[in-house]
């Protein structure tokens, strides 16, 4: 997962909300809204899904609530609590729907993980307690991240990765590279 740290409230969601309290995510004053904040989150995503970490453009995509709108209904229009994701309906956003993620895309996340390099799949990380297990299980899960597509490209990220040689040179392809948070793991 993207470890998503989110810069400054873009100015028309601060004004939105000021001036539509009480409104819902699907009205259609919010709609000019939209493209600002998902531009916004592309850039600090770095292009890409805060979930999967496949490349998304910057208008690409689902404007996702980390804590469901369902459960956390004062947080709808709260900037921290939104990421960029897929918007294909077998995983991420779309897939979570209105579930609770136990590991949310913040800093450390990817303590929970780790990606097993010969077949792509993210699994829990080695040294967590037993409850930390869990979460890392039922979040990969909730957002389907090991799902067949999702841990075909892994692999194959993960294969072009380990063919580096130089540490320089991983560091450097990873700056730029889909999963390079998942992939991270594989530098020496």
């Amino acid at each position: 997962m993207v470890e998503l740290q989110h810069g400054q409230e873009p100015r028309p969601l601060r004004d939105y909300r000021q001036r539509h309290s009480g409104r819902s995510w699907g009205d259609t004053a919010f709609e000019p809204v939209r493209p600002v904040v998902r531009r916004q989150l592309s850039a600090e995503q770095a292009g890409l899904c805060a979930y999967c970490e496949s490349a998304l453009s910057a208008d690409a995509g689902h404007l996702d609530h980390i804590k469901s709108r369902k459960h956390y209904p004062t947080l709808v229009f709260v900037y921290t609590n939104l990421a960029q994701s897929c918007n294909g309906p077998g995983h991420c956003g779309h897939h979570k729907s209105d579930r609770v993620l136990p590991v949310e895309p913040r800093a450390d996340c990817n303590l929970f993980f780790a990606l097993t390099a010969l077949d792509g799949r993210l699994d829990p990380a080695s040294g967590l307690t037993p409850d930390e297990t869990e979460r890392a299980k039922e979040t990969r899960d909730i957002l389907g991240l090991n799902l067949p597509r999702l841990t075909w490209q892994r692999k194959q990220w993960a294969d072009s990765t380990r063919a580096l040689t130089n540490p320089a040179d991983i560091v450097e392809f990873l700056a730029s590279a889909p999963f390079r948070w998942s992939l991270r793991g594989l530098i020496p």
